[in-house]
């Protein structure tokens, strides 16, 4: 059965602006329709069409296929293909999760990808239907291919052709796996860099006839300069752990057409990124994935710490911080926080914990190429986030029926008692992200898919106490 969808707002009106024109100019309000023609935010031309289209179409793959099957869910493919699109700093960024949301998937048009002019800045979801992936598989390079989107639609033109795509709703474990990635990609260190013909030689080499549960280790070979397969890690430390080896697969079609690939991956290797940049430049492919493919993105837990440790102090600086966005294509944390941070009185520290804060609401993604956040914010209600997760609510619920016992700090390490069903657990939360629960959750996952309801409860009774 499909998740279901929600409804949503959307809260960002293009700017109002004065555009030139041969005849002299003319002023475009943000409020109007010109002409009785929708006002798309995003009109150009595709520079590489043909990579362009094969990029899509592999995004378009992803998000209508399913790597993961639970045991108890019948085997049938929900067709969910909508994409988010924003543009933003010159940027056009498609994403989009799997079904089983283990796989994220995000393509990159730079300003070096488009002939055209970006008129204004937001934010849309559509739907990538049938005939819109036969038109861009019949897409070759020579061919002209234009893109318009606006709040409502995306329109595709290509020889003649003209297709429009509406707006459609986000499905709830969309808004949680997009909360929950850009908290990892803002982990993720480079581990490794390909180019030129040892990009399509390693993404040939990669098993497409192996079990689902089947874990490989990706080694450096040849002084780094190659990458290979190993069923067990090296000595160096540097390998990354690959299990789910079908979804890695989308990337051998795009295989052709790579000129470089870098791999990041969490210190941990619970998530990993591969990054395909195109040989021609301006247009790159993003694939993220969890570290088992049992994992979806959506069933993370990596920013309810951020959703339950906020007092209203910090609340006001997020509006400040939140502020000072103007759908910029990299936000750099040091920079953004020490400029942010002097005009609106906080220090750095807070301005850059207030960025991850509003990750965690769907308000910026993580682009690692730039090192970077980039404004882009999803349709749907911010308080809206907090409601798709059952730990948080879980911990609120146990506060408010006072299941909560904090005792207290001992040698800097806050220790308390929480009710669990018919046991009582203690909690200890030292420096930092240290914290250890005795419920099963924490013993089972030591942290590594987020907090248990009971540390979180903790927190937030820690925090309204003080």
């Amino acid at each position: 059965m499909a998740d279901p969808a929600i409804s949503y707002d959307y809260i960002y009106p293009f700017s109002s602006e004065f555009v030139s024109e041969e005849s002299g100019g003319r002023l475009r309000l943000a409020a109007s329709k010109i002409e009785d023609k929708f006002p798309y935010f995003f009109e150009g031309e595709i520079l590489q069409p043909n990579v362009t289209a094969q990029m899509l179409l592999n995004l378009a793959k992803i998000v209508t296929t399913r790597f993961y099957y639970p045991p108890n869910m019948l085997r049938r493919i929900i067709e969910e293909r909508d994409p988010v699109i924003t543009s933003g700093g010159g940027f056009l960024r498609f994403e989009g999760f799997s079904v089983c949301a283990g796989a994220y998937a995000r393509v990159d048009i730079s300003p070096d990808g488009y002939r055209g002019e970006v008129v204004g800045k937001g934010t849309t979801n559509v739907d990538f239907n049938a005939p819109t992936r036969r038109e861009l598989a019949l897409v070759r390079d020579g061919s002209r291919l234009t893109f318009c989107v606006g709040e409502e639609e995306l329109k595709l033109e290509h020889e003649g052709s003209s297709l429009v795509e509406r707006k459609v709703e986000l499905p709830k474990r969309w808004i949680k796996g997009f909360v929950e990635v850009q908290a990892y990609q803002a982990k993720m260190k480079p581990r490794f860099v390909l180019s030129g013909q040892e990009v399509l030689r390693f993404l040939r080499s990669l098993p497409r006839n192996v079990g689902s549960k089947a874990e490989f280790y990706v080694v450096p070979t040849g002084n780094g300069k190659s990458l290979r397969l190993s069923q067990r890690a090296d000595s160096s430390g540097e390998a990354v752990k690959i299990a789910g080896m079908k979804r890695l697969n989308v990337l051998a079609d795009l295989a052709p057409f790579a000129d470089r690939l870098e791999v990041f991956a969490t210190d941990d290797n619970q998530s990993t990124e591969w990054r395909i940049e195109s040989k021609s430049g301006g247009i790159s492919f993003v694939l993220t994935i969890t570290a088992d493919l049992y994992r979806g993105f959506s069933g993370e837990g990596q920013v309810l710490s951020e959703l339950a440790s906020m007092d209203g102090a910090f609340e006001k600086n997020l509006a400040r911080v939140y502020a000072g966005l103007n759908w910029q294509s990299c936000i750099k944390a040091d920079s953004f926080g020490s400029q942010i941070g002097s005009q609106i009185g906080i220090d750095q520290d807070s301005a850059g914990r207030s960025l991850a804060t509003l990750g965690s609401r769907g308000l910026v993604g993580y682009d690692l190429n730039q090192g970077g956040y980039f404004h882009r914010e999803l349709p749907f209600r911010i308080e809206e986030v907090e409601s798709v997760h059952p730990r948080l609510i879980g911990a609120r619920k146990l506060i408010e029926k006072g299941g909560v016992k904090v005792q207290g700090k001992v040698d800097g390490v806050l220790r308390a008692e929480v009710e669990g069903s018919g046991v009582v657990h203690i909690v200890k939360i030292g420096a930092g992200t240290e914290a250890v629960c005795t419920c099963p959750w924490h013993s089972k996952y030591q942290g590594k898919r987020g907090f248990c309801k009971h540390i979180l409860a903790v927190l937030m009774e820690a925090e309204d106490g003080e």
